[in-house]
């Protein structure tokens, strides 16, 4: 099925064309720079340019696609089906006044319109480039969020309940002073484990104990202070020249998050943890090292040894993987739309077969 497709990023609106098999049609990306979203705009403002971007691009290519074609929208919140945006901190804060996104597009731009979470976009990326059957997707930004793909399994990408893969607010410290989350609650996987919660742990590590900070290369090297420090300038180039405090302070977050990614390989079966978002990647293969040895410090279970060597992996760090997975779903929904009266279905680039959902 060809379609419209989209990636709403933090700093940039994506809109690309895609064929029946699921490729970005070569030639139609076009990327807006989303400056505004950074300017503490009022949430109406944010909305309305987002959405005059979007009907602009869908007016340019509009001679290029049929009227029947969808639009498929990569979302960076959760989503409840059906394409119904519950949160949007990336996008306009806190604010709970969200417009009905996928109605105001059918609207003016006369197509049926689907929004996916950009982690679940993500994620169906991934399915056409690794032969596991059944992986988890993690991405470790300024919070944390997952996706379990499994190709045996109706939906490909299990996001049809809105709070899958929101391991990120699970209570993982339950003590008074436990590190506050960007959702308002206390102790959560995200607070402590994510981009941005090391960040802050970072900070209140160099605040308790300043003489040891003091010999980090966080302050020798890059001049950091308990105040300033941050992942871009401080922690994460520190890391990379194998600075211990940097590194003790990395390790100490991912402990909860290695206890988190166990369960959940445990419980379901998982083949492989791919681990994605900017932080994880900006440190690349210092973190994956630092996340598998806690999950070999925790883990004690000996049928489980065997499988930690190869159980994890980074992720494609390229920017439009959000934008291919759009048009990954956009394919598997013109299949499983055409196929309505089949028992079956087959994947692209698959040879498993999937019922159709």
């Amino acid at each position: 099925m060809a379609a419209v497709i989209y990636d709403l990023g933090g700093t940039f609106l994506r809109g690309a064309l895609s064929d029946d098999s699921g490729s970005i049609l070569a030639g139609s990306l076009q990327k807006k720079r989303l400056d505004f979203m950074q300017a503490n705009r009022p949430p109406e403002f944010v909305w309305q340019e987002i959405i005059s971007a979007m009907l602009s691009f869908e007016a340019g290519v509009r001679h290029q696609v049929p009227p029947e074609a969808p639009v498929i929208l990569s979302f960076p919140g959760p989503i409840q089906r059906p394409s119904h945006i519950l949160r949007a901190p990336t996008v306009v804060g806190g604010t709970t006044a969200l417009p009905d996104l996928a109605a105001i597009l059918r609207r003016f731009m006369g197509r049926p319109v689907h929004i996916i979470n950009d982690i679940s976009a993500a994620t169906w990326y991934l399915s056409r480039i690794l032969p596991a059957q059944r992986f988890l997707v993690v991405t470790i930004s300024s919070g944390i969020g997952s996706k379990i793909f499994d190709r045996d399994h109706p939906r490909g990408v299990l996001d049809d309940i809105p709070y899958a893969g929101e391991i990120g607010h699970a209570t993982v410290d339950r003590s008074p002073n436990a590190m506050l989350c960007d959702c308002g609650g206390r102790g959560h996987l995200g607070a402590i484990s994510s981009g941005r919660g090391m960040e802050r742990w970072a900070r209140r590590r160099a605040r308790e104990n300043p003489e040891q900070f003091a010999t980090s290369a966080c302050v020798v090297r890059f001049a950091a202070t308990p105040d300033n420090l941050d992942n871009e300038h401080h922690l994460v180039p520190a890391a990379k020249r194998r600075d211990p405090w940097a590194l003790q302070v990395i390790q100490e977050c991912c402990y909860p998050l290695a206890q988190m990614l166990l369960s959940v390989v445990m419980a379901i079966g998982i083949e492989k943890v791919v681990v994605i978002g900017g932080f994880a990647l900006a440190l690349g293969e210092v973190y994956l090292k630092i996340l598998q040895k806690s999950l070999e410090d925790i883990c004690d279970f000996d049928i489980m040894v065997d499988y930690l060597d190869n159980l994890i992996m980074m992720g494609d760090a390229h920017e439009e993987a959000c934008l291919e997975g759009a048009a990954v779903f956009a394919a598997r929904l013109g299949l499983s739309l055409s196929s309505h009266n089949a028992e079956v279905l087959n994947f692209p680039d698959s040879d498993e077969p999937i019922r159709r959902w």
